[in-house]
C-alpha cells in the first residue's frame, strides 16, 4: 500500500469522482483546492473561480510554487491510505515526493469538450460558465505548469466513457494500490 495517491489532471478531468471512489474504499481524502478556498476565504477573497485563482497565483509568486503543496500537507497527520488532490505543478510534486516516501502520483485525462460539458452540468457556483471561461482556466492552470505533472504522472486513466466505466477504472486502480 502506497502512503499518499496525489491526483492531477485539468478541471473537470474526474478527479472528484476518483477521489469518491477512494474514500468508498476506505481512503482519507485532502483537497488542495479546499486549502485554497480555506485561505482565500480568509483573505476576504470573492468566492469565484477568476479571483481564487488570482489568489492562489498570488500567494505561489509570493510564497513559492509549492506553497499549496505544503500548507495541505500540514493536514495529513497519516498519510496511510491518503488520496490527495489537486497537484498542479512541478514545486508541489517535489514537495510531496520528498515528504511522503511511497507517493504515487496518478493523472485523469479527459478531452476538454468533455470537460466542458461536466463542468456545466456539476455547475459549482465557483466554475467557469463557458467555453472562453474554461479557455481561461485551462491556460491559467497550464501556466502554473499542471502539463508537466500530467506528464510525469506514475499512472495514468484515461476518463472518456461513461461515469459508471471511469468509477469502476478508478476501483480496479485503487485496488491494485
Amino acid at each position: 500500500m502506497n502512503s499518499v495517491l496525489i491526483v492531477t489532471g485539468m478541471p473537470g478531468s474526474g478527479k472528484d469522482e476518483f477521489v469518491k471512489v477512494a474514500k468508498l474504499l476506505g481512503f482519507k481524502d485532502v483537497h488542495m483546492g479546499d486549502t485554497v478556498k480555506a485561505y482565500a476565504s480568509r483573505s476576504g477573497i470573492k468566492m469565484v473561480d477568476k479571483e481564487i485563482g488570482a489568489f492562489a497565483t498570488r500567494e505561489r509568486l509570493e510564497k513559492g510554487m509549492d506553497i499549496w503543496a505544503k500548507r495541505t500537507g500540514e493536514n495529513i497527520s497519516n498519510p496511510e491510505k491518503t488520496v490527495v488532490d489537486g497537484l498542479r505543478n512541478i514545486e508541489e510534486l517535489e514537495y510531496f515526493k520528498s515528504h511522503f516516501a511511497d507517493a504515487v502520483v496518478i493523472a485523469i485525462y479527459t478531452n476538454r469538450d468533455e470537460r466542458l460539458r461536466r463542468i456545466l452540468k456539476r455547475n459549482r457556483i465557483d466554475d467557469v460558465k463557458n467555453e472562453p471561461e474554461l479557455e481561461q482556466r485551462d491556460n491559467r492552470e497550464l501556466g502554473w505548469g499542471i502539463g508537466r505533472t500530467i506528464s510525469l504522472a506514475d499512472h495514468m486513466i484515461v476518463n472518456d466513457g461513461t461515469l459508471e466505466e471511469f468509477k469502476e477504472k478508478a476501483r480496479e486502480f485503487l485496488l491494485s494500490q
